[in-house]
């Protein structure tokens, strides 16, 4: 009997082992009432969908050395080809003789893709035309900073990237302690409409996106897109995940996350070879993880990446940029996702594509959206507005928006290990007490019995061998 429940006590204790380590890690609530003030305030990266103005492009040709057989309206209008750079295909393949005869002419001049771009796309000075922070007007080209984003060239408020770190190694992102739409950032922004003829989609708008201060604006972001003449709000709700100091003491391969200053020892250092960030996440490992598909394949890197000494891909790029956008614009860079393979992937989801680990700790917002119409009957000073008057101005192909968060309070989660030593000593004693009558009082017991009696037992015995001879 006592042999059958020890093997039984040993199979339990088996079982719980393995239960133990395959949930190892238990993420839980640690409070729904986590101060907004330990939140930093999401980065809010501002991008036109019209990125090549027509009253720039128009401008940007008078300078421009072509062959006289073209004309300068005809190359004003060719300009809109450069969106192939950010969809390759948007246009059709019908177009690749345009892309290299435009290509052509920029080579002729002397002139980059990131040099275009900069010409022909409308900056944050232009974009912006007034803006708010915590109820204080401010120069929105001082708290704005012109960005590269997956949309192109953008302004961004908060954002701080790897630049920003060796300008200034103490910043840090912006933090509020209230909340309301009055409190948190305020922007007029100013649409392009007149000069909208290399629009991306169907009518002018701009994209808000908001993310975390040390993130690479992707199409992952949270976003929304704003029209004309519109009054919205975007309400933000921060969420916050964190880990224990035991989770950091676990290995990477156990605890299933990392810890953004364990990046270049668990890693490896090429995680940023291609794309510089001011810190380890999760999607800019995947951000320089697409740099690298890309740099692969076609031997350049799009403009919109942060570059290194590496070849910026033009028009003539495209099309190879077209052929494998289905390697590199998915959520699992390095493999062929198209429609036709993707039925026959086989993807291995214990691993992560170029190895690239979830965060340890990060933040996560979720933006609700409240718009309305701009009343035509007020006239504006910067953000401030009264009544209709003959005297103002009204609004024109203007919009503003308020981002702010909704709420004092927000959520916090813990991750954290499912069981510790203490649970794990609780669990294995309440088994083998059950099954084997086991307790801690046994250890010595079963030293006293087996050890200390056995040797005293013994001696006795020797000594009176000894004493009968």
């Amino acid at each position: 009997m006592v042999v059958s429940s020890l093997c039984i006590a040993i199979g339990m204790l088996k079982v719980t082992l393995n239960y133990y380590e395959q949930h190892l890690v238990l993420s839980v609530i640690e409070t729904t009432h986590h101060g907004i003030w330990n939140y930093p305030f999401p980065a809010v990266t501002v991008c036109d969908m019209n990125p090549v103005s027509l009253r720039l492009t128009k401008k940007f040709t008078d300078n421009l050395t072509f062959p006289s057989s073209l004309s300068k309206e005809f190359i004003a209008r060719e300009m809109r080809l450069l969106n192939e750079l950010l969809y390759p295909g948007i246009y059709g393949s019908h177009v690749r003789n345009n892309l290299s005869r435009l290509q052509n002419i920029f080579d002729m001049n002397k002139l980059s893709i990131p040099t275009i771009m900069n010409s022909v796309t409308r900056n944050c000075q232009s974009l912006l035309e007034s803006c708010k922070w915590k109820s204080k007007i401010e120069n929105c080209s001082t708290i704005f900073r012109s960005s590269i984003s997956r949309d192109g060239l953008c302004c961004s408020f908060n954002y701080i990237t790897y630049d920003s770190i060796m300008e200034n190694p103490n910043i840090k992102p912006h933090k509020m302690t209230s909340c309301g739409y009055q409190s948190g950032l305020n922007i007029l922004l100013n649409l392009d409409v007149e000069n909208n003829d290399a629009n991306i989609m169907e009518s002018t708008k701009m994209k808000i996106m908001l993310h975390d201060p040390y993130d690479y604006p992707d199409h992952n972001a949270p976003s929304k897109l704003i029209s004309a003449h519109k009054y919205s709000f975007l309400t933000v709700q921060p969420v916050e995940t964190y880990s224990t100091l035991d989770i950091r003491k676990l290995k990477s391969t156990m605890r299933e996350c990392i810890f953004y200053d364990e990046a270049s020892k668990m890693i490896g250092n090429d995680w940023n070879r291609n794309f510089v960030p001011a810190r380890y996440s999760f999607i800019n490992c995947l951000t320089n993880c697409r740099t690298t598909v890309i740099k692969k394949k076609c031997g350049c890197i799009p403009y919109y990446y942060p570059q290194n000494d590496t070849r910026v891909c033009n028009l003539r790029d495209v099309e190879c940029l077209e052929t494998f956008k289905f390697w590199y614009d998915t959520s699992w860079p390095g493999t062929d996702m198209s429609p036709k393979t993707l039925q026959l992937v086989e993807l291995d989801t214990k691993e992560r594509p170029c190895n690239c680990k979830p965060d340890c700790n990060f933040y996560r917002y979720i933006m609700e959206n409240s718009a309305g119409n701009l009343d035509k009957r007020v006239y504006y000073d910067g953000l401030t507005y009264t009544t209709y008057s003959s005297e103002g101005k009204t609004w024109k192909n203007q919009s503003i928006i308020h981002i702010f968060f909704g709420d004092l309070v927000s959520i916090q989660f813990r991750r954290d290990m499912h069981y510790s030593w203490r649970h794990l000593f609780a669990t294995f004693g309440g088994l083998l007490g059950v099954f084997a009558g086991f307790s801690f009082m046994s250890i010595f017991e079963i030293i006293y019995f087996f050890i200390i009696r056995v040797l005293t037992d013994a001696c006795v015995k020797r000594n009176i061998r000894n004493k009968s001879n």
